[in-house]
Formats: structure tokens, C-alpha cells, sequence
């Protein structure tokens, strides 16, 4: 079947343009806008290092691009500029009336030329003692040579004259210095509070910086561009993989620049002197902007007391099997398997099990999968801890967990000090897998509990990433996930599983399997239906086969986060939509319609090409009754939204499902909370 098939890189830039309206919805609170306008940015800088770059390298290569079934690069860099430009635009507009909102509650961000006459002395007091002794500007000359320049910090670009016109200007670009906050609190003006962007507490200051030069007229223009960030790395993961990983990082300052954020307003005779110094004269690369960038920062926007502006925090629901706990989580998961759906309930739990495992002395052995960790993981505590205690600790540290590659290094270092064993990655495949595999000594044989996730075992994402996490004492399950990790260590000899799906094994495989088993059943007159909720949703034969079983009559029914390639014509029968909102939508559930007897699976795979041919992935199935009908109702409640649902269709235009005449409000993580409260 001979399909439309839209690029991976039009399709995210159609959920970021989701984040952004998020930013732009006044019902949404002034807080949490803010936060989305620099979650919009963030993104948009990775999409730029990771996904522009790699485009910019296929359209170097010619026509090569065709062996990969998908668009042609150039083309697709071009429509990635055109819709780059038109989300700046409403970035600018959510951004001016965020602004103005800040105001009207009392807070008001000011510039340079808008410091109170009483307060200019205390700036410049500020300056001088917290600013001026991190700033080291480079005086840029024409015939020299520009040094190597960071990516990703903003620069302000300075023109520096004389006021009488004489002589000859001096041009100098100021790194803004990323160890002082972004934003800076002034005393109150009355009853309102002043904030400052750093970039502008600097161009205060341009006078004291330049004291020594014969200049007092200054002009300044924000410029910040973007290198290529993919890692260069070969097959070879020996013990010098530390250092070819280390160099790596350490090259991705030195990638070619791929995009030039510029102030609109900059000069063309400086901005041309400023991008032929930085080899970025390239129209594609070339993306004028407003007066600040790096956006991203917005993350850190200082919050105030005021009622209203904030989400308000709500408790994690509790889980019933776990409320009035007394003999321990391993007594809990042999009863019944245990699902935590967070942020919604507690990840303390898997913390919980993971101490108790380190002490546990029938506990012989904790296998874990590592792919990112929170900054001050007590996930690593915990199995540190366990290795002290005598356990045999194994981690799989994934070293290609983008820019996550020199923290996953350090903690590799840490857990060897230990008394870990680690092995960084496996030869010719990035491990994806979310694996925790406990063998404890029970009445004299060895049995199993296995800990199988959506997404990483990370306290700082579960926060806000909407996961599942499976925790199951079924021995056929824990002889699967122990021989995925005896794979890890004989990766020559692929798994032979009972239970489990692994990709690049036979993943892939199953899911064609599962989708071909709905035509069937359909055809035969028998219950059918595809209910599949991932990330991503880019893989060329995967769109095939679902636009097959549609067009057969199955029932189809999609929630992709972002990625979707899948063109959805007018009349086509598939059903798919998109859900942003308060939480980051990031679990993978898929549920076969099986002949009205339901299969429900957990998955850490989207539906792109690496997840099912150069990665390992695991697929686990629900066996437990009550943790299936939660997964199925979960995926029912999300499909029934009608606030923050947008119709994923033919042009990916993000529009709001429309709720019929009569029909009550519906916003799914509001009643997923209250569904999970109720089960209690």
C-alpha cells in the first residue's frame, strides 16, 4: 500500500505549535503560560540541534534520503522554515500578552530604559558586584578570526560610536553568562513588583564594561545560534567508549551552526559582519526574532504568592493495595500485581521497593536498566546502597541517552565505586528499555519481581510525565526480563521470550501480528478494535498496516502525543487526536480488540523506526484483571476529552474537539485523577 507519509519533522513542529497554544489559552494559568512558552522553546532548540541538523546532513547527501521511505530533506527543511517563522509569530503575540498580564497582577518586567531614576544606583551597585565580574566580552575586528563560540548561550551583539560621530565604531559580542539567573527581582516600585532580564541588566552596564574605550553611545542586539548536537560515535564499546563518548561531547561545541536567532532589528551592515564570523550566511539558517531568546528560561521564571496564577498542587492519589502496608512491598506484589500510573499516584512507591530490596536479605540480586536519572537520583542511592550490602547489583547504563550522555557517565563512575557491576550499552544498540529485575530467595528456591515502566525511573520527571509502571511477582514475566538481561551481557544470543515482546527481536513482528489478527477477526463477524496510545507515531509500514485495517473496518482509534505521520484523509475512517495539557502525555499503551476478550499492553517503544529495529524495547502484557480494566479505562476517559483533545487531521491544524450540543465538559487528567481516587 502506497501511502502519503509525512515527515517526523512537519508533524512535531505541529505539537509543539500544541505547546504554544497552551501558552496562548487565557483559561490556562499565568504561571503554567509562562512555564509553556519555555517548555515551546526548549524544544524547539533540541528540534533545531538534533532534528534540523540530521536534515541538513540528508540533503547533503543527495538522493539517498529515497532508501529511507521519507521526504525529500530539502523540501521538508523548507516547510520546517516557513512554519518555524509563522510559530514565531505566536510565540511573540502569547509572549506580549503574557507580559501584559504580569502587570496587570502586579509584576511588571522592565528594560534598561525603564529603571526608576531611584533605582539606578542600586542596579548599578548590582552590577558591578554580581554581573560585571562574569562578563568577558570578544572584540570582534574584520580581517580576525572568530574563536569557537559555545552554542545555545545568547550573545548580545554591542556597537560601540562616539557620540560626536568621530572615528571609527568598535563592535564586540557578550556571552549573557548562564551561571546568574536569567531574571532578576528589583525592590518594589510601590506596590509592583520590577523584573529585569539579566540581557538587560548588561546593557545597563555597557558603559562600565567599555570604561576603558573612548566611546559613550552604545547599541546592542541579541544574537544566539545553534549547533548540530547528534554524537559521532562508532560500534566500538570498549572500555575507551568512556573516553570516545567524553570527546564527543565535548565536539558537540564545535558542530556546524544550523540556525541564527537574531534581533529584527540588528543592523544589516553589523549582522552581516557578525554571521560571517559564525560560517552562518545561509538564508535557511537564518531566523530574525524578537528582542530576547533563549526562551527556554522561562522555565525559571521567578513565581510570586498571588492566588490564582498557579495550578493548584493536589496530593497523589494513594493506592489501595499499598494503603495500610505493614509487611512490606514484597509481601504487596505477591498478592496482586501493582500498577502506579503517575504523577497521578506516588513514584515514591518504586523507591520504596528498591530500599527495602537493598536491606532484604533474601534479596540476591537487582538488575536495573538506566537510561536518564534525576539529578539527585535515590534510585542510584538505593542500588549503590544494595551493592554495599553484599546484593549482586547489575546496571545497563544507556551511554547514548541524548544529552544525558555525561551525567549517565558520572553515575557509571559512581555505581563502580560501589561495588556495581555496569555495562555501558551494548555493541550496535541504544537500550530503551524501563527494566528492573529483583531475584529473592523465598522458601528455597529463587523467585522473581520485576518492575516494567513506560518511561525512566526518574523522580524529577515523574512529576510532571504521565507514565505507568507494572510491578508483578508473575514468574513467567521475571524469566523473560532476566533473560533480556542475560542478552545484555551475551548480546550475540537474542532472548527466546514466553511473555514479553522485544524489540529489535520481534517487536515489530508482533505488532504486525496483532493488526492483521482485528482484519481478520473483523472480516469473520467477529468483536474487532485497535486502541494504540504512544509519542510518537512515524513508521512507514506501522501507518500502512493501521490505514489497512481502517479501510477493512476495524475500529481505530489513536492518541499520539506528538510525531504523526499517518496523512488522514477527509473520509478515512481513523480516529486520532492529541492531548496537551498540565502533565506531558508520555505512556505507550496499546489494546487489541481480540475477539471482545481485550488484549492490553504497556510499551516503552513509539512507533518509529529506531524503537523497532535499533533499540531494545519491551512490550509487557497485563495479565492482572483489575490493572487492565484501570489501563482500558484510563485510555477511554483520554479518548473522551473534549477540553484539551485536538483532532489530529489531513493538515495537522490542532483543532480543538468540539464538544456536541448538551454534552458536559470533559478534561481527561482531571478525571483520570478522580476515576483513581474513586478506586480507592
Amino acid at each position: 500500500m502506497d501511502l502519503e507519509f509525512r515527515s517526523k519533522e512537519t508533524s512535531w513542529l505541529s505539537f509543539n505549535a500544541r505547546v504554544l497554544q497552551e501558552a496562548a489559552d487565557p483559561t490556562v494559568p499565568l504561571f503554567e503560560r509562562i512555564k509553556f512558552l519555555g517548555i515551546y522553546s526548549s524544544n524547539l532548540d533540541e528540534f533545531f540541534r538534533v532534528r534540523v541538523a540530521t536534515l541538513k546532513r540528508l540533503a547533503s547527501l543527495g538522493d539517498q534520503w529515497k532508501r529511507l521511505g521519507i521526504p525529500d530533506p530539502k523540501i521538508t527543511l523548507k516547510k520546517v522554515t516557513r512554519l518555524v517563522s509563522a510559530q514565531g509569530d505566536s510565540f511573540n503575540a502569547a509572549y506580549t500578552q503574557v507580559k501584559d498580564d504580569l502587570a496587570k497582577n502586579g509584576i511588571r518586567l522592565i528594560d534598561e530604559t525603564q529603571v526608576p531614576a531611584g533605582l539606578r544606583s542600586y542596579l548599578r551597585d548590582y552590577f558591578r558586584r554580581e554581573v560585571s565580574p562574569h562578563i568577558f566580552p570578544i572584540i570582534l575586528k574584520a580581517a580576525a578570526k572568530l574563536p569557537r563560540l559555545r552554542g545555545l548561550p545568547m550573545y548580545l551583539a554591542v556597537r560601540a560610536t562616539k557620540s560626536d560621530g568621530s572615528g571609527r565604531p568598535m563592535h564586540a559580542l557578550i556571552e549573557i553568562p548562564d551561571k546568574l539567573p536569567r531574571f532578576i527581582l528589583l525592590p518594589k516600585s510601590g506596590d509592583v513588583q520590577l523584573v529585569m532580564y539579566l540581557d538587560d541588566i548588561i546593557r545597563f552596564g555597557l558603559d562600565d564594561i567599555f570604561a576603558t574605550f573612548p566611546y559613550d553611545h552604545f547599541e546592542s542586539y541579541a544574537i544566539k545560534f545553534t549547533r548540530d548536537s547528534e554524537l559521532e560515535l562508532d560500534d566500538d564499546f570498549t572500555e575507551s567508549f568512556y573516553e570516545k563518548l567524553e570527546d564527543s561531547i565535548k565536539a558537540r561545541e564545535e558542530g556546524l551552526p544550523v540556525r541564527a536567532n537574531f534581533d529584527e532589528d540588528f543592523p544589516k551592515p553589523f549582522l552581516n559582519l557578525v554571521l560571517r564570523k559564525l560560517n552562518l550566511a545561509r538564508s535557511d539558517s537564518l531566523y530574525p526574532g524578537a528582542r530576547y531568546h533563549n526562551r527556554r528560561d522561562l522555565l525559571k521564571f521567578p513565581k510570586f504568592e498571588v492566588e490564582g496564577l498557579s495550578n493548584d498542587s493536589v496530593e497523589p492519589v494513594s493506592v489501595k493495595s499499598l494503603k495500610k502496608r505493614k509487611s512490606g512491598m514484597f509481601t504487596a506484589i505477591r498478592k496482586r500485581d501493582i500498577m502506579l500510573h503517575v504523577p497521578y499516584q506516588p513514584f515514591r512507591h518504586l523507591i520504596t521497593l528498591l530500599q527495602e530490596a537493598s536491606m532484604d536479605p533474601l534479596v540476591q540480586s537487582i538488575s536495573v536498566t538506566q537510561y536518564r536519572l534525576a539529578s539527585r537520583s535515590c534510585i542510584a542511592e538505593a542500588l549503590q546502597s544494595a551493592a554495599r550490602n553484599g546484593k549482586e547489583v547489575f546496571v545497563l547504563v544507556e551511554p547514548q541517552a541524548r544529552f544525558d550522555e555525561e551525567a549517565n557517565i558520572k553515575w557509571a563512575s559512581q555505581y563502580r565505586d560501589a561495588g556495581v557491576h555496569v555495562q555501558l550499552g551494548i555493541q550496535g544498540l541504544k537500550v530503551h528499555s524501563k527494566l528492573i529485575h529483583i531475584t529473592r530467595r523465598e522458601s528455597g528456591r529463587d523467585r522473581f519481581y520485576t518492575v516494567i515502566g513506560t518511561g525512566n525511573f526518574n523522580e524529577d520527571t515523574a512529576t510532571t510525565f504521565a507514565d505507568h509502571l507494572l510491578m508483578t511477582y508473575h514468574q513467567g514475566i521475571g524469566e523473560d526480563a532476566g533473560k533480556i538481561f542475560q542478552f545484555f551481557n551475551r548480546s550475540y544470543r537474542p532472548p527466546e521470550l514466553k511473555h514479553l515482546k522485544c524489540a529489535p527481536f520481534d517487536l515489530r513482528e508482533f505488532i504486525r501480528k496483532g493488526i492483521r489478527r482485528e482484519i481478520v477477526n473483523h472480516r469473520a463477524g467477529k468483536p474487532s478494535g485497535i486502541s494504540f496510545k504512544v509519542n510518537n507515531f512515524s513508521d512507514v509500514e506501522t501507518n500502512d498496516l493501521v490505514t489497512e485495517a481502517a479501510e477493512a473496518g476495524v475500529p481505530v482509534r489513536l492518541i499520539v502525543r506528538s510525531m504523526f505521520s499517518l496523512v488522514i484523509n477527509e473520509d478515512s475512517p481513523i480516529n486520532a487526536i492529541s492531548i496537551v495539557d498540565k502533565y506531558l502525555e508520555h505512556s505507550r499503551m496499546l489494546i487489541f480488540g481480540n475477539d471482545g476478550d481485550p488484549e492490553v499492553y504497556l510499551s516503552s517503544a513509539d512507533f518509529l523506526p529506531r524503537n523497532f529495529d535499533s533499540r531494545v524495547e519491551t512490550i509487557v502484557p497485563i495479565y492482572d484483571r483489575r490493572s487492565r480494566a484501570q489501563l482500558q479505562e484510563y485510555f477511554e476517559i483520554q479518548w473522551k476529552d473534549n477540553t484539551k483533545a485536538r483532532i489530529l487531521d489531513h493538515d495537522l491544524t490542532n483543532q480543538y474537539r468540539k464538544r456536541k450540543k448538551g454534552e458536559e465538559q470533559r478534561r481527561s487528567q482531571f478525571e483520570i485523577e478522580t476515576y483513581l481516587r474513586g478506586e480507592n
